[in-house]
């Protein structure tokens, strides 16, 4: 057999979890390192191009507000907030601490509280803003693919702490049907150079369907599962009266993996974002 080197400097143990997962090989998956003292901006950025998720998010002890601060990596930079790696690093975080059901984890968008119970772990989101984007429905309409009547509402950009152009459509059937176009897509749905990302939703009867779009070195990608967009969602219909509200978000089925959200706004127009954990695998890299 082939022999190979192992450069052993120092090793970190990870797991991979699947989040917002109602079945085996559903939901989004996430590395997650519980223990990342000793790593450094550059090492966590080139381990998250290495395993190439969506995220990989790293764990650093807390404060006396949080049990612990998060660093959230995507193959391509550092995000401030993201949902499906809070949620799966606080699902093995308290199954690691052995913690009650609610705690705060800090990341550097701020304090996230996090509760688990019945097998749900949320997050509560904060307060979000909103602008009108600068985009005609019918050029957000060709930019997806869509007809004009197909758009619901005028664009806007929505931010809990990761902002995100959100685009409510008139129909299940529209959001499916979306395919969008590279060219147009990264000029329009362009919130600052370097990143166009654009959320897409319908809801009927207490269930929201989405898809979540993003560019990634020209090409158009989709993420299966996206709480930060779903925050955003919720901070939407808060800021526009749609609350109290508890919703249902499905999201991957385009793809091929299912995705199960819960969103709830309450009286006050606080939202919060759970899902399902599910573990995977776990093992060691070395660095």
């Amino acid at each position: 057999m082939p022999s190979f080197q192992r450069r052993v400097m120092s090793r970190y143990e990870f797991e991979i979890v699947n989040v917002f997962a109602e079945q085996a090989f559903g939901g989004n998956p996430l590395a997650v390192f519980p223990r990342a003292d000793g790593l450094g901006e550059r090492e966590m950025q080139l381990i998250a191009r290495q395993f190439n998720l969506s995220e990989t998010v790293f764990i650093f002890p807390g404060d006396a507000e949080a049990s612990a601060s998060l660093r959230i990596f995507t193959p391509g930079g550092e995000l401030p907030f993201a949902g499906h790696p809070t949620l799966g690093a606080a699902a093995v975080w308290q199954r690691l601490r052995g913690l009650g059901e609610a705690f705060a984890l800090r990341t550097p968008a701020g304090l996230i509280p996090i509760r688990l119970s019945d097998g749900i772990c949320r997050l509560s989101a904060p307060p979000a803003s909103q602008r009108l984007a600068d985009l005609d429905p019918s050029d957000a309409a060709a930019m997806l693919g869509l007809s004009f009547d197909d758009i619901a509402a005028p664009p806007a950009w929505v931010s809990a702490g990761n902002e995100q152009l959100l685009i409510r459509l008139a129909s299940r059937e529209a959001v499916l049907a979306a395919r969008p176009d590279p060219q147009r897509f990264i000029r329009h749905a362009q919130g600052r150079p370097g990143r166009s990302v654009a959320y897409l939703w319908h809801e009927q009867a207490g269930v929201a369907t989405v898809r979540f779009f993003f560019e990634q070195q020209g090409a158009i990608v989709e993420d299966p599962g996206t709480g930060s967009a779903c925050a955003n969602l919720g901070g939407w219909c808060a800021l526009n009266g749609l609350g109290p509200l508890r919703w249902r978000v499905e999201q991957g089925e385009a793809i091929d993996r299912p995705n199960v959200l819960y969103l709830q706004v309450d009286e006050e127009g606080r939202v919060s974002v759970g899902g399902r954990v599910r573990a995977v695998a776990e093992g060691r890299f070395y660095g």
